[in-house]
């Protein structure tokens, strides 16, 4: 899939209106808070980041915008060890990443991150329910809604970024923080296209780790994110088919995936043969199991 456009461009005034807080002491309360909410998910490096990240956001407060390079220099570790520690205190909501161009020749510069304010977690429901409310829901079409976010796409105040805006923003049950950002294009209908998600990996027949799912979910909505732009007209239901459909591709093209459904495969062949042991057809499933592992 191809990169999505950056929009975003670095500035003085982007970066205020990125800002997240009102003071100097709640982003310090805040960073203290997250610290031991985490402290089980948390080791020194992600701490050390993090202190990095917050001594570098009092000019633009809860904004920083050093190159992971130079957040690695400053703690002594390498570039793509700093990217994964961001990765994992993005998932776990405490800041979030935006690419960012410069203005100069719009190219892309050191991305912006931004210290998330606390948010109250709703609690966790049975993902059985995310499957009844992908099947069983069926709201109203949101023709007009797009129009406007493609005529406002480029206001950084429509990205809920803004101070007024971080504390307007709900969070939306059983969607991951990481696709919190997807609001700003779907609305409530986020919940409803990730169970199309999760309902794709269901009858895909395999637990499918939650972070491989997050990511699947990341492609099939960048997808109609892109559609949206292009100016495409999409139904409620033409936007879970279409979400369903990237899910399933992405589920049966992944090597992980592929491998995980092998498995689990070869799994239900070998419990047949033992249940079949000492009886005719053993041969038969041995034979069946033979067949499939060659192929594979």
């Amino acid at each position: 899939m191809a990169k999505e456009k950056i929009e975003i461009i670095a500035s003085v005034e982007t970066y205020k209106n990125l800002s997240t807080f009102e003071s100097i002491e709640d982003l310090n309360e805040t960073v203290r808070a997250y610290i031991e909410r985490f402290k089980d998910q948390l080791n020194k490096t992600h701490i050390a980041v993090l202190k990095v990240l917050h001594g570098h956001s009092a000019k633009h407060l809860g904004v920083s915008f050093l190159t992971k390079r130079n957040i690695g220099k400053l703690i002594g570790k390498s570039r793509a060890t700093v990217i994964r520690v961001c990765n994992h205190l993005e998932d776990l909501g405490i800041i979030k990443q935006l690419e960012m161009k410069r203005s100069s020749d719009m190219k892309q510069t050191s991305n912006a991150v931004i210290i998330q304010p606390i948010q109250e977690e709703e609690p966790v429901q049975e993902m059985a329910q995310i499957e009844e409310n992908a099947t069983q829901e069926t709201p109203k079409m949101q023709h007009q809604k797009n129009k406007t976010f493609l005529k406002q796409i480029h206001n950084i105040k429509h990205l809920n970024m803004s101070k007024k805006a971080s504390k307007r923003k709900p969070y939306i049950k059983m969607v991951p923080k990481r696709l919190q950002q997807y609001q700003a294009f779907f609305g409530n209908q986020i919940k409803s296209l990730y169970g199309r998600i999760w309902l794709a990996m269901k009858r895909f027949g395999v637990e499918i780790d939650k972070t491989i799912m997050q990511e699947i979910a990341h492609i099939a909505f960048d997808k109609l994110v892109d559609y949206l732009k292009q100016g495409r007209n999409l139904s409620t239901e033409e936007m879970h088919k279409i979400a369903y459909k990237i899910a399933h591709n992405q589920l049966s093209e992944r090597e992980d995936t592929k491998e995980a459904k092998k498995e689990a495969v070869t799994e239900n062949l070998l419990e047949r043969l033992i249940n079949f042991n000492g009886q005719n057809r053993t041969s038969e499933v041995a034979e069946s199991l033979h067949l499939y592992t060659s192929r594979a």
